[in-house]
């Protein structure tokens, strides 16, 4: 048991990513595995479509359960100012934006459980 990895740090792995119609503002789903002391969990960010890796992007989501996958959060964007999330009603929400705050212009986040 010389690599046993119960402690070691989640990694993260891009979903999906999708910028909005006029190419201003991203949205990017990544997915964070767990260890033994966290589940995994997805976010979701905005950042503005020409991602400088200076700027931190805006954390708008995050959910989390043991069972949690993939499928179980999806956003679209409903129109220009708009971007639709859907998930999971049996996910641990711990972030859950109304509308973004660093990023221009604002996006209003609308939320769908199923």
């Amino acid at each position: 048991m010389a690599n046993f990895e119960v402690f070691d740090e989640p990694t993260e792995t891009e979903l999906k990513a999708e910028c909005d119609y006029e190419s201003l503002r991203k949205i990017k789903m990544t997915e964070m595995t767990g260890n033994a002391t966290t589940n995994r969990s997805i976010h979701i960010y905005a950042t503005e479509c020409n991602y400088d890796e200076k700027n931190e992007p805006e954390p708008i989501f995050v959910a989390s359960a043991g069972f949690i996958k993939p499928k179980d959060v999806n956003f679209e964007w409903k129109n220009f100012d708009t971007l639709t999330i859907r998930y999971n009603k049996k996910l641990e929400i711990f972030k859950q934006k109304k509308e973004s705050e660093s990023i221009n212009p604002k996006i209003v986040f609308e939320y769908i459980t199923e």
